[in-house]
């Protein structure tokens, strides 16, 4: 369903990996505040119950990512905290499938008790 979310929109938009400024992309994302952009990076912080529920959760990204053909770097660390990074190597930095995919994540994640 990600895979679907993401490439429709990236159907619209033209090419997959559109360069896009920093700045457009906090304004996308302006109606997400758990997503901060960081020079040519997006980033999420999520807490985690406990261990068992983050190694869940990073589980659930990476069949989420399988299906979008789009795959961040994921951090755990300090047992229950995960920390998603969304940049493209093609685009050099941020591209507009990155803000896709941070917006379908959220669709499709929630923020439960996710920070």
């Amino acid at each position: 369903m990600v895979g679907r979310i993401v490439n429709a929109k990236v159907a619209k938009a033209g090419r997959r990996y559109t360069p896009v400024a920093p700045e457009a992309a906090a304004a996308a994302l302006k109606d997400h505040p758990a997503w901060v952009v960081e020079r040519s990076r997006i980033y999420r912080d999520f807490r985690l119950p406990d261990f068992k529920a983050a190694i869940r959760f990073v589980n659930e990204v990476a069949e989420l990512a399988e299906e979008a053909g789009h795959h961040p770097n994921i951090h755990l660390h300090e047992w229950c905290f995960v920390q998603l990074e969304l940049y493209s190597h093609a685009a050099g930095g941020l591209s507009r499938y990155d803000v896709d995919f941070a917006l379908a994540l959220d669709q499709r994640l929630g923020s439960a008790s996710r920070k």
